[in-house]
């Protein structure tokens, strides 16, 4: 009969044990805060290049955190849970949501400059395979925004009709489209 050999827990990573329990709880309860950022990323003129830049951002407030983490406590580079996890997993994933979410927050609560104009709907559409969400194509110039507002908006709007939307700077310096409240009824 052959015995599986396990590795020995030693009694000075329990505190360890502790902080990737707590770091895994932080990462599932981070998925709001990427729900929050999810919302409204269509209409972001550069939805990519926001995302990307926020989710790096939050990495590396991870890793610096896990550095300085690790000068007080030397098994943490060296910790793996007992499922093989170590701590900057859960810690770069959580903050990244995190980041992502309040990005966005901060990125359109503050507005530095905004341009309304009204742009004429080429398309509307319907798109997704599990979630269905709606959408709407404009021109700005000479390229096609993919916005969506909603499913009472298409409903509303047709092919050919005008709308009247901002394009507005957020506080970060990121570009979205809003509808423009003041003019029209929607």
């Amino acid at each position: 009969m052959k015995y599986i050999k396990r590795k020995k827990r030693y009694p000075r990573h329990q505190h360890l044990d502790f902080l990737s329990q707590i770091l895994s709880c932080f990462a599932i309860g981070s998925l709001f805060f990427l729900a929050i950022g999810m919302k409204g990323i269509d209409n972001y003129m550069d939805w990519f290049l926001f995302s990307v830049t926020m989710i790096i951002t939050g990495f590396l407030f991870a890793t610096i955190l896990y550095i300085i983490l690790s000068f007080f406590i030397p098994d943490v580079r060296s910790y793996k849970n007992a499922k093989g996890i170590g701590l900057l997993f859960p810690l770069a994933l959580a903050f990244s949501f995190i980041f992502f979410g309040i990005g966005s927050i901060i990125n359109e609560s503050s507005n530095n400059n905004s341009e309304c104009k009204e742009y004429i709907i080429h398309d509307l559409g319907r798109g997704g395979s599990r979630q269905k969400t709606d959408f709407v194509l404009i021109n700005n110039g000479n390229k096609t925004e993919r916005l969506s507002f909603g499913s009472d908006f298409n409903k509303v709007h047709h092919v050919g009709d005008t709308i009247n939307l901002c394009l507005i700077t957020g506080g970060l310096g990121f570009k979205y489209y809003k509808i423009n409240t003041s003019l029209t009824a929607y």
